[in-house]
């Protein structure tokens, strides 16, 4: 049976109009899947970048990792794991959010100064985000602080790794319970960081055309030595924000 050609190409137009409708009901989000991200963005809660996931490492007693459970408790733990990766992202300048990659759930303080973890972002989530001369941060929350003195209420966690009361005096920006060190993956550093300088002056002089042969000079002490070529590496210094 003969179909004429303009049959198939109003077929082959009619198969193009569903991919297209298809695509874009997938970009648009109508098929009913909404990603955290997405909710995030929608919500303008955070921006496209400025987003990092590191470990928050405080130097307080033996080292702690800042870890976020996913029943609401917030502590610390020496030795690195999956509670302890954590996701900084901008709200506005100098004011971020802090989300446990693993539990799912935001960093946040209540009106007492206490930490705990919420499912939904919230202004008790907003925290200020400051670099100290030492190179570690601070992280003090927005919305809560001593309205009496105007002094801010820290994220902080004492020499056991338990978080401590924002609300405390002791709890300053001074103090080693408040400062925090963003870190990566050390493996990832070493394999992409690193570079090393080597000094060369040796293959260049031995690269040079030979030059005509003079008289001998005379024999000198450690003349037969020689020095041995030396590797430094350098390691760049990381600062985020």
């Amino acid at each position: 049976m003969n179909v004429p050609l303009s049959h198939f190409a109003f077929a082959l137009q009619l198969i193009c109009a569903a991919v297209v409708a298809v695509s874009a009901a997938v970009v648009t989000g109508s098929v009913g899947y909404v990603s955290l991200e997405d909710q995030l963005l929608e919500e303008g809660t955070i921006s496209g970048s400025g987003r990092r996931t590191c470990r928050l490492y405080c130097r307080v007693g033996i080292g702690f990792h800042l870890q976020i459970h996913t029943d609401g408790r917030v502590n610390g733990s020496h030795e690195p794991n999956q509670l302890s990766v954590l996701e900084l992202f901008a709200v506005s300048q100098g004011v971020i959010g802090i989300r446990g990659v693993y539990s799912n759930r935001f960093l946040a303080m209540n009106k007492r100064g206490r930490l705990h973890a919420v499912e939904r972002f919230t202004d008790d989530c907003r925290f200020r985000e400051r670099f100290q001369e030492n190179s570690y941060n601070t992280y003090a929350s927005v919305l809560h602080r001593n309205h009496r003195t105007g002094r801010d209420w820290y994220v902080a966690l004492n020499k056991r790794g338990k978080s401590k009361m924002g609300s405390s005096p002791r709890v300053k920006s001074q103090h080693v319970s408040t400062h925090f060190l963003p870190r990566l993956n050390v493996h990832h550093l070493q394999s992409v960081r690193g570079f090393a300088i080597t000094n060369r002056s040796k293959e260049r002089r031995n690269s040079l055309p030979p030059q005509p042969a003079l008289a001998k000079p005379p024999s000198q002490p450690n003349a037969g030595t020689r020095k041995r070529v030396q590797t430094v590496k350098y390691w760049p210094k990381f600062r985020f924000g």
